[in-house]
Order: C-alpha cells, then structure tokens, then sequence
C-alpha cells in the first residue's frame, strides 16, 4: 500500500500496520511512497555517476528488476531473501555506496515528490533475487576514482580476500571483479591483466568465513 509523506519523511505510522492507503487515496497528493513488501529491497543511490553504473549494469546483464529516477540518483528494487538490514552509506561489493532498505524493517520508497511522479527507467513483471555483488561488504578501497597509479592491480588482489571473508564462492569474486574493471573502474585494466589477478593460484588460500 501507499503512506503520505512529507520532505521524504512518512507522516503516517508504518510499524505493526497493515491497512496503507490505496493509490486511488494517495494520487492526488503532492507526495507520498509506497510501502515495500517484506521480501522486498530497495538499493537507494543518491550519486548520479554510481546510479548510472548500476543501471548500465542491469541493462548490460538484463537483470529483472524495477528501477526509479529520483532528484541525486535512482531507486533500484529486487527481491530479497539474505539481507537482513538496513544500511546508510554503506559499501556494496561492487564497487559504489548505497542505502540499502528492506521491506522486513518497515521501509518505503517515495514515489512522488515535488508533485511530480518519479519516473520508471526499467520495469519487470517478476523481481529478480538482488544480485550478491549488490550486498555490502566491509571495504574502504574508493574504485569509482582509482587510476593508473594509484596501485589498482594490487587493490583488486587484495579485494579476492575482502569478497572472500564475506562468503563470496570463487567464480563470484571473480565475476564481482571484473564488473569492477568493467564498469567501475576510470580506465579499466587490460584482459591479460586482470586475468592474471584472477588467476586460480589466487584463490588458494583456505577461507573460514561464514556469516561473519
């Protein structure tokens, strides 16, 4: 259902609730959200350069999900059945920041602001399950501005064990990593180069992370 909000801040109790407004109640006003459903996230990203590598991503690799235009950036929502909660600033495995929101925590996503519906860049009849390379990971590396110098090839070996220690199986560190290069990175690092960080010997130590 829907909540009338007010500067992007409900002005309606969401917790222990279940009788939100319809759309035909809430249309007209000048703003208002939608509640999300409990198996539902919403990747709120506020950096117009980091939204449009998302949404370049999902584009490039058709991942079913519904994506918003906001004010600073976009709104992406999927499914969700591992994420447990919300998140501020915080630093998915990909590479960029985000806010994470989950429907299970009593979240919403303003649809309308200003007076004005947000627009829908990608749609889907069927969220996909988010992506793991969009769950946070406890990393302070800044990818969207490393350059050639500023010591990429190593900050992406040393990002094996980051992925890793939040159980990342191999072939998703790898996939995770060179998303990065692909679509994160300034100037991407070549083939050969990449290949070779990612190579098996990279990969042999043993790992005994499980949720933490």
């Amino acid at each position: 259902g829907y909540i009338e909000t007010k500067h992007k801040k409900s002005i309606e109790k969401i917790k222990d609730r279940t009788d939100f407004k319809t759309y035909e109640q809430v249309e007209k006003l000048s703003e208002f959200a939608g509640v999300l459903a409990p198996d539902t996230i919403l990747i709120d990203i506020d950096n117009s350069e980091a939204s449009d590598i998302l949404f370049n991503i999902v584009a490039d690799k058709n991942i079913k999900c519904r994506v918003y235009e906001t004010s600073r950036g976009k709104h992406f929502y999927f499914k969700n059945n591992s994420w447990k909660t919300n998140k501020t600033n915080t630093n998915l495995a990909i590479g960029i920041k985000a806010d994470i929101k989950l429907g299970r925590r009593n979240s919403y996503g303003v649809l309308k602001y200003g007076g004005k519906l947000r627009q829908i860049l990608r749609d889907a009849d069927e969220l996909q399950e988010i992506p793991k390379w969009l769950l946070p990971v406890n990393n302070k590396v800044d990818f969207t501005n490393m350059e050639v110098g500023d010591g990429r090839n190593q900050e992406l070996f040393n990002y094996i064990l980051t992925l890793q220690s939040h159980d990342f199986e191999i072939e998703e560190a790898r996939e995770t990593i060179r998303m990065i290069n692909k679509y994160v990175l300034v100037d991407p690092l070549s083939k050969n180069e990449l290949e070779t960080i990612l190579r098996d010997e990279a990969f042999t130590k043993p790992i005994f992370f499980k949720d933490g």
